[in-house]
């Protein structure tokens, strides 16, 4: 049974893939991302569990891939709920206070990356991060939002100022992408630069590109880690190290011995659905208690009192991998067993409607879809809730930018000369 779920999760993952290759500008869709993700972060860690004998007796894998398979079907079904939406807040902006919001969230956003790469190694590279190294990375996220907002200014209009608020970015997401080996940041970037110029010049990045970064995201999965330890732990970047990173190696291991977040998703659904160890979606809570209340603030006491108790995920014993994250299929499951996947469906009903707005010229609504992809992709790969902490953080951040940018309405409908692409585009930028 572990088999056919295995080819049946394949075979929608096709699916989705090859609709979103062919109709124009269907790998910017959720269901296209979503199953980029089950296909070249997900699959290939199953076949190695198949035969594992370590692996609970119960029908564990099956029950952990057939529940996979559910969430991506989600993903779909939402989607084509969500996408009919309307345009929603009507307004216009100027784009000079853009761009000068822009350049100023970039300087900030600079100056925390630095401070955060000024901080010692046991601070910086510990995989659970906390305190001043959290408060940093709160901040340094800015220089993204100034990004978003740069590309987008550009791809309308070229201006010296978009330009060179755009190469002062890259400069920090080459150190990001090049020397700390995100993938994240890598896909992050590729994708705003895309979905720019899809929203206001509608090109759309040829198919052999798109069926290309699938393969790349394979090579990353396999080289993520030796890459990152010859490149940032090590101090100076031993770039001879990366040249010996084995990929095949790594690859016939990985289908060998099965990979470590599909491991723990199966032992955690044997053991929530064996002891109805559910949490009902309190995990929700607590994750944005850890990430939006500063202990620093209220104390280590109070915020630990703002936290729900929730049963444990693993039987006693039972120890993931170091480093290893625990994919939304596994809280989705572990906050209401099979009705979980619905999690999917209302994160693909709402980027849906997100991205139903951006298509009509909706700025608003094309930034928060620049800036909710990747958030949306790690709902597979790390936790349902990294959109709902991805929004928070940027409705504190870019709502009072995009109010500043805001143009009244009875200036704007005077300077609009035709009540035509008013109409078509109620929301858009102007000089």
């Amino acid at each position: 049974m572990a088999w056919i779920g295995t080819v049946l999760l394949l075979l929608t993952s096709l699916a989705f893939l090859g609709w979103g290759l062919w109709k124009r500008g269907g790998f910017y869709g959720f269901p296209f991302l979503a199953a980029a993700m089950f296909l070249t972060f997900v699959l290939p860690q199953i076949p190695g569990l198949i035969n594992d004998r370590f692996m609970p007796q119960d029908g564990a894998l099956t029950r952990a891939i057939f529940f996979s398979w559910l969430c991506l079907v989600m993903c779909a079904i939402g989607w084509e709920v969500g996408r009919h939406s309307k345009l929603g807040w009507d307004a216009n902006f100027s784009e000079k206070r853009l761009l000068a919001c822009s350049a100023a969230l970039s300087l900030i956003g600079a100056y925390f990356f630095h401070k955060f790469g000024q901080l010692d190694d046991e601070q910086r590279l510990r995989g659970f991060l906390t305190g001043t190294a959290v408060a940093y990375l709160f901040f340094a996220k800015l220089l993204t939002y100034g990004l978003a907002i740069a590309l987008l200014c550009f791809a309308r209009r070229r201006s010296s100022m978009a330009l060179w608020i755009i190469l002062f970015d890259l400069v920090f997401y080459f150190d990001r992408i090049v020397i700390a080996g995100r993938r994240g940041e890598t896909a992050e970037l590729a994708l705003m630069i895309a979905l720019a110029l899809w929203f206001h010049r509608g090109y759309a990045v040829p198919r052999y590109v798109v069926a290309s970064s699938l393969v790349f995201a394979v090579v990353g999965l396999l080289a993520a880690g030796e890459y990152r330890a010859a490149t940032y732990y090590s101090g100076a970047p031993n770039w001879r190290a990366v040249l010996d990173i084995n990929l095949a190696e790594n690859w016939n291991k990985l289908i060998k011995e099965g990979g470590p977040e599909f491991r723990n998703l199966a032992f955690s659904l044997s053991y929530v659905s064996e002891n109805n160890a559910y949490d009902y979606g309190s995990t929700h809570w607590n994750t944005l208690v850890h990430s939006y209340v500063p202990a620093q603030l209220i104390g280590s006491a109070r915020k630990e009192a703002l936290y729900f108790r929730n049963p444990v995920r693993y039987a006693v014993g039972y120890e993931p991998a170091p480093g290893t994250t625990p994919t939304g299929m596994m809280d989705a499951f572990a906050s209401f067993s099979y009705f979980g996947c619905l999690k999917f469906a209302l994160v693909a009903l709402l980027l849906a409607g997100i991205y139903s707005c951006a298509m009509q010229g909706n700025t608003a609504m094309q930034l928060l879809y620049m800036l909710s992809a990747i958030p949306g992709m790690l709902v597979v790969t790390h936790f349902t809730n990294e959109i709902a902490i991805a929004w928070v953080h940027t409705a504190l951040f870019m709502i009072p930018v995009l109010l500043i940018a805001r143009i009244p309405a009875t200036r704007a409908t005077r300077d609009c000369p035709s009540p035509v692409v008013e109409k078509r585009h109620s929301l858009h930028l102007q000089g």
